[in-house]
């Protein structure tokens, strides 16, 4: 096994070395990409009229008269944005200033310390009650012990390769100023050509999240479908980058729900389209990957048309029963003053992405798996627990506090995601061809109310309640078009999954069987046109 890993180890770095002598990273420039994340509030046909007055595409290449030869260009040509071209500084401050903020941090961490050590002794007694105790009822697969010829690495490109998949890697920079990277995957030895998906991951995790099942992830899945996938990386998530914050100073941290939305989503769509030579893209999302798509049609309702399909898995929109319970309910009922002096200004518990880099991988494994299941139940009975250590390794990645307290004020305190239910710019707009939605949540998802979500759109009662059962329920319907939260989309299927949890629509054993058919079949059905 080590010298696996010595072996991938030492061809990544040569990977890395031929990448600095590439003179193609050499002569791109910042103000180009910049160019390119402000497109995403023009229409395509505005961008396709200066691509034609100027002959050069928005990434500052030549068009070529055959569509398949300027797609093979932008295939072989990703954006990066090499270290000479970020002006990176740390903000001077005073002395007094420069004290301030390091008596904050300490504080921050002798607060935070003893209660991260208090939740991590209380998830790994309650986990271990609910698996050796209770014998909790778990699912059994013969794949379980069909263990693959795998590294345990974090370099989520390894897995692709594995597998037989090539990992193209694109910066993307956002208007304010963050370095994104996005991943496009395709079959080894073949260039993309297909309708481009665009996937987006939950808090805390990353793009790694969607290639870890082996062959039945749902990034490869879609690749053997002919599509054009892309899976992308929130700001901080995949490399703390910014064209001139260091993530060293609390200003790169101010960041929260709203700026993933109206920003990082806004650019990486807009990336997609303009790499994939299409008008529209489909966006699949997971918990807080719906969230800031939602947040982002509900802001700038004009991204709708940019879109051929949404299919959000497990929405984080309205909060599930389990911010009611102990230790929720008490992070929840935090006054704002306290929570930013336990938490601090910067990232949130930068202690556990530490802890990831030098605890060995199976421990980990169960201390973050302990947490993650006391805090939002992500229980592994739908996964096969030897692909757990490799979830692990992709889970918990750096957030800020401040995107935190955002879920807090919302999710936790309101029941509904912030900014989402702002409807003053979107209630009066005629939207003439609403975009597909597409709703999977499980029954056994304690952590976001998917349920409710569906409620909000008019129709309902066609995907499986009665008006009978919905009032039972404390929630009002709300069948009257004009109060639907987004107008511009069209409730098309909703999927309930018997027995699945939060995470269980991409990591469950046998999601290949009630989630990769239904997501296939409304991508066939979108409005790419």
């Amino acid at each position: 096994m080590t010298s696996k890993v010595g072996q991938w180890k030492q061809r990544s770095r040569l990977y890395e070395k031929d990448l600095e002598k590439d003179s193609y990273f050499k002569e791109i420039f910042v103000e180009d990409t910049l160019h390119e994340s402000q497109n995403y509030r023009r229409s395509p046909s505005v961008l396709e009229d200066e691509q034609n007055s100027t002959g050069m595409s928005s990434d500052g290449e030549l068009l070529e008269e055959s569509e398949p030869r300027a797609k093979e260009i932008s295939h072989k040509a990703p954006h990066r944005i090499p270290l000479h071209q970020r002006n990176v500084t740390r903000i001077k401050r005073s002395v007094p200033q420069k004290f301030m903020l390091t008596i904050k941090s300490v504080i921050s961490a002798l607060l935070s310390f003893p209660l991260l050590c208090f939740f991590v002794t209380m998830a790994v007694y309650t986990t271990g009650k609910q698996h050796l105790l209770e014998k909790r009822e778990r699912i059994q697969d013969a794949d379980e012990k069909d263990v693959p010829d795998e590294l345990l690495t974090q370099d989520e490109t390894y897995y692709a390769e594995r597998w037989g998949y090539t990992s193209e890697m694109h910066e993307v920079v956002t208007q304010d100023g963050y370095i994104l990277k996005m991943y496009r995957i395709y079959k080894k030895g073949t260039i993309p050509r297909g309708k481009p998906v665009l996937i987006g991951h939950g808090l805390f995790q990353c793009s790694g999240a969607f290639v870890l099942n082996e062959q039945r992830s749902l990034a490869f899945t879609l690749i053997d479908q002919g599509y054009d996938v892309w899976v992308g990386n929130n700001r901080s998530i995949a490399g703390l980058d910014h064209v001139s914050l260091s993530s060293k100073d609390p200003e790169y941290w101010n960041w929260g729900l709203k700026e993933l939305g109206i920003y990082d989503f806004a650019a990486m769509l807009d990336h997609v389209k303009l790499y994939s030579d299409s008008s529209k893209v489909a966006y699949i999302g997971h918990s807080q990957g719906n969230a800031q798509a939602f947040i982002a049609l509900s802001l700038c309702p004009e991204i709708a048309v940019n879109l051929s399909c949404f299919v959000a898995l497990a929405p984080a929109v309205f909060s599930g029963n389990l911010v009611n319970t102990f230790p929720l309910n008490r992070l929840i009922n935090l006054s704002d003053w306290f929570y930013n002096l336990m938490f601090g200004t910067g990232s949130f518990l930068p202690i556990m992405t530490f802890a990831q880099t030098i605890v060995e991988p199976k421990l980990f494994c169960f201390l973050a798996y302990s947490m993650f299941s006391y805090l939002f139940s992500w229980w592994d009975s739908h996964w096969l627990r030897r692909r757990k250590a490799k979830y692990f390794q992709f889970t918990p990645r750096p957030v800020s506090s401040r995107l935190i307290a955002d879920w807090i004020a919302g999710w936790g305190r309101k029941g509904v995601c912030l900014y989402v239910a702002d409807q003053n710019t979107v209630m009066n707009t005629d939207f003439k061809r609403k975009v597909p939605l597409v709703v999977f949540y499980g029954t056994a998802d304690f952590l976001v109310n998917g349920e409710r979500f569906v409620r909000t759109f008019p129709g309902y009662e066609t995907h499986g309640w009665s008006p009978e059962q919905v009032a039972k329920e404390s929630t009002p319907s709300t069948p009257d078009c004009q109060k639907s939260l987004f107008p511009m989309l069209d409730l098309v299927h909703v999927e309930r999954v018997d027995g699945y949890e939060h995470m269980d629509t991409i990591w469950g054993h046998n999601s290949h069987e009630t989630t990769y058919p239904i997501v296939l079949h409304n991508l066939e059905n979108a409005k790419w046109d």
